[in-house]
């Protein structure tokens, strides 16, 4: 069993590598034929389902703030939020789960490509990695999201910096696990807590990186229990939009997920039209190529009713291009072309922001080897700057606390831990990415004029 855990807490790390075309499919094959050790699908929600002691399974009760409005998707930037980080200081026996392997020892390797600014982290919630420094001498710390603390402290910077909210990464996968069961429901819970005293929106982002054992059971299962238990849609800051509580369900259509045409639609069935779970607004997330079933998006002639039965689209375009040229091409062939359908049919459009990449320490690569600069910041917001050039009024960032593919845009520090490779900001304020985006978000909303380049003048965070 310990093998099994082992396993789960990886699983989103080998199911979230969304970015390259070039994809790691062999620790994918390695995960599948693993998957069997994991326990059976209902395990975990029967272990949990009846207990009190869990704070997801009964409703928030404390401050509220309602500073933005959660009934509708419209004018929104709203940034994934992975919360997978473990600690062995949290108790759930992960160790430093997806910050790297081994690091309770002294010869572990990391897989993140950056690392955070812990200096407003209460020292509570930080945990030392073994003989590991920083440049001053002090001991190496690094935060756990299922401690309630540094969630908080993240959702605080969303209202500082004017960021809406998040979308809370989800994968189902882990549902199977009671260990990891609790995990992600305890990062929900701290999610919900974080946008009621801050005033931000969040909503579910269920993720379908689950192997070729997946089910569509196990995802209407999670769904049910998010009703049922959770009551997630009645929470007074979930976001809404048409009167209906909005789901962001990614995976379909990848060609290195299993799902098929005839699983696709069972599922956006279910969510659009169950009688008791439906009556969600569902966005599909899908491969920039989900209109001409080319580059990552599987080729099955059944696909295209599928994709176009979703309420809105958001392509993952993170890690799509590298440079502006590149980011000209998609804008052609993708968002125009994807906009020009979408208006049509009456279908809703979400594209995706990122500020850069690099995985060199999750692929074990040489430093830079697959880094996508930020360019300061001018490449991310570019990104936005078309987006309002094509009047889109909804943005998925990717990601909020995506430091293992080098995508994070909460504050990342320029001080790194002494002999690691690690990428930093240039010596920009690590806040910068936080101040771009809650301006890009203004631009989109139409609270500040259109700027084709960043800005002279960046608003500076509220207390």
């Amino acid at each position: 069993m310990q093998h099994a855990l082992l396993i789960m807490t990886w699983i989103p790390v080998i199911g979230s590598n969304r970015e390259f075309t070039g994809r790691p499919r062999g620790f994918l094959a390695l995960l599948v034929a693993l998957l069997p050790l994991l326990p059976g699908p209902a395990s975990a929600a029967e272990t949990t389902a009846d207990k009190t002691d869990e704070p997801w399974l009964v409703p928030y009760t404390g401050t509220t703030r309602t500073d933005i409005d959660p009934t509708t998707l419209d004018g929104k930037v709203l940034c994934g939020y992975q919360g997978w980080f473990n600690t062995p200081c949290d108790t759930e026996g992960f160790g430093f789960g997806h910050w790297g392997q081994g690091l309770e020892g002294t010869n572990g390797r990391f897989v993140v490509d950056m690392w955070p600014d812990e200096s407003e982290y209460d020292p509570k919630d930080l945990c030392e990695v073994p003989g590991l420094k920083m440049p001053d001498a002090s001991p190496a710390r690094l935060y756990s999201a299922y401690l309630k603390g540094p969630v908080l402290l993240h959702c605080k910077w969303m209202r500082q910096y004017g960021i809406d909210g998040v979308f809370v990464s989800r994968f189902v996968g882990e549902t199977t696990n009671p260990s990891r069961f609790r995990h992600i429901n305890t990062v929900l819970a701290n999610i919900r807590e974080g946008c009621h005293r801050e005033g931000r929106v969040w909503a579910m982002m269920l993720d379908l990186s689950m192997g070729r054992q997946a089910t569509t059971s196990i995802v209407m299962d999670d769904w049910k229990f998010l009703c049922d238990k959770v009551k997630v849609p009645q929470d007074a800051r979930y976001l809404h939009h048409q009167g209906k509580p909005v789901v962001l369900l990614w995976g379909l259509g990848f060609k290195d997920r299993p799902w098929t045409p005839e699983q696709a639609e069972q599922l956006i069935k279910f969510f659009k039209d169950d009688p008791r779970y439906g009556g969600v607004y569902l966005i599909g997330g899908v491969d920039p190529a989900w209109r001409t079933l080319r580059g990552e998006s599987r080729t099955d002639p059944a696909w295209p009713k599928v994709y176009r039965m979703f309420d809105a689209i958001s392509p993952w375009d993170a890690g799509r291009f590298r440079d502006n040229a590149g980011m000209d091409r998609v804008r052609t062939n993708s968002w125009e072309a994807d906009l020009a359908e979408l208006k049509v049919l009456g279908i809703g459009y979400m594209p995706t922001a990122f500020p850069g990449f690099s995985w060199d320490n999750l692929r074990q690569k040489p430093p830079g080897t697959t880094t996508i600069p930020r360019q300061k910041g001018e490449f991310y917001w570019r990104q936005f700057a078309i987006f309002k050039e094509l009047g889109i009024r909804s943005v998925f960032v990717g990601m909020f606390d995506e430091v293992n593919e080098g995508t994070a845009i909460y504050k990342v520090a320029n001080q790194t831990p002494v002999g690691r490779n690690f990428v930093t900001l240039e010596g920009l304020p690590t806040d910068w990415y936080l101040r771009l985006t809650g301006a890009a978000t203004r631009m989109i909303r139409n609270e500040a004029p259109f700027s084709a380049g960043i800005p002279d003048q960046i608003p500076l965070p509220v207390e």
